[in-house]
């Protein structure tokens, strides 16, 4: 039966049934208002929801055990693994000591769970907790992390590397509005946070210039940026030496994101056709001001060149941009290398440190981001 004929027969019955007529045209209209009522409602939920998701951040510090475990619970063959506090007898006095506690760590698949560093992250539950307090933390940690890490009748030999998470946007000059991991290794204390497309273009991309990191949604994945602030603290006797050309992101895929210098957000205003002129010169003197590489003093100089970093016991931060992330990046390591210059007088090398940073990326946060605006 077509709807032609549905009608047809609908008229007739009206004709045959005046009185039902009526009935059924009350209910039809009860039944539209309910229909709208419902649709409002799932409107406003839908408008909530997009705006909830479009206040977050599409890129987060490490992987949640909560997230974890329920995955596990939803699915026990996920091939997750939720390690255990290595060696508790010897770490919980210590984590318990400095009123640390366990709230996320490096998402590894379970063939690998004995062969690849395991990266736990720990955060304080008071907002007070300074980066000196981790410091004071590490001191004892470091005494027992040989013990931790030697290998067991049950288990292979692992390394067991410890991150902080907090919220401490003061710990900054450019206040972050994301929580920042912090890592010491050797004296040297890293710290680096996300920033949001959005957060960067309230802050640079307004008035008469354009932001350093401007972009347009014509871009390309690979144009555009993904930008992390980054504090480098020196406790060593000699001075380190930082290239931000050697830092990068990976995803699980492998997938390679190179940083970018001032040079290369020069060479990217030039194939924008609408950022010229005025807005993007003071757009550049903007970058100088703000990026890490130009926020860092000389530590050598050499014949037709010279090498930046951090002078013994001093700080240097700023951002550090890298090319987006694919839609499809889940797990995301944020390496940022470091050099460390020989004692002087001595025989050594220069030593390079990796610093790895654990984050996630959420392709439905980043489809919801709001688009660039200019304000």
């Amino acid at each position: 039966m077509n709807w032609f004929t549905k009608q047809i027969k609908a008229c007739e019955y009206v004709e045959r049934n005046p009185h039902r007529s009526i009935q059924s045209k009350g209910l039809r209209m009860k039944y539209i208002q309910l229909n709208i009522g419902m649709l409002f409602l799932l409107g406003l939920s839908v408008l909530g929801c997009g705006q909830s998701l479009q206040s977050l951040s599409p890129i987060q510090p490490v992987k949640n055990i909560v997230d974890a475990q329920m995955e596990l619970d939803t699915n026990p063959s996920a091939e997750v693994v939720v390690p255990a506090i290595p060696a508790s007898p010897l770490a919980n006095p210590i984590i318990e000591k400095h009123g640390l506690q366990t709230v996320g760590f490096r998402l590894v698949e379970k063939k690998d769970a004995n062969a690849k560093a395991l990266t736990y992250v720990f955060a304080s539950p008071e907002y007070a907790y300074t980066v000196e307090d981790w410091n004071n933390f590490l001191k004892d940690w470091i005494e027992v992390q040989p013990q931790i890490e030697l290998p067991t009748a049950d288990e292979d030999r692992k390394e067991v590397d410890v991150v902080f998470l907090a919220d401490l946007p003061k710990t900054f000059d450019i206040q972050a509005r994301q929580p920042f991991l912090t890592k010491t290794i050797d004296g040297i204390t890293v710290s680096i946070c996300y920033w949001r497309r959005t957060d960067l273009d309230r802050k640079y991309n307004r008035g008469n210039a354009f932001s350093p990191f401007y972009e347009t949604e014509a871009l390309r994945q690979g144009d555009k940026t993904d930008v992390y602030y980054v504090k480098i603290t020196n406790n060593r006797n000699e001075h380190i030496i930082f290239n931000v050309k050697k830092c990068e992101v990976t995803d699980q895929g492998d997938n390679f994101y190179p940083s970018l210098d001032y040079d290369d957000l020069v060479e990217r205003f030039t194939y924008m056709s609408r950022a010229s002129g005025l807005y993007v010169t003071n757009g550049l003197a903007k970058a100088r001001e703000i990026l890490l590489e130009k926020r860092m003093p000389i530590v050598e100089r050499h014949v037709g060149a010279h090498r930046i970093g951090v002078k013994p016991g001093e700080s240097a931060e700023g951002f550090v941009p890298f090319r987006q992330v694919k839609l499809n990046a889940l797990e995301l390591s944020v390496v940022l290398r470091i050099e460390k210059a020989p004692p002087p007088g001595g025989a050594q090398r220069y030593q390079t440190i990796e610093f790895q940073f654990p984050f996630t990326h959420s392709r439905g946060i980043r489809v919801a981001q709001p688009s660039p605006q200019r304000y």
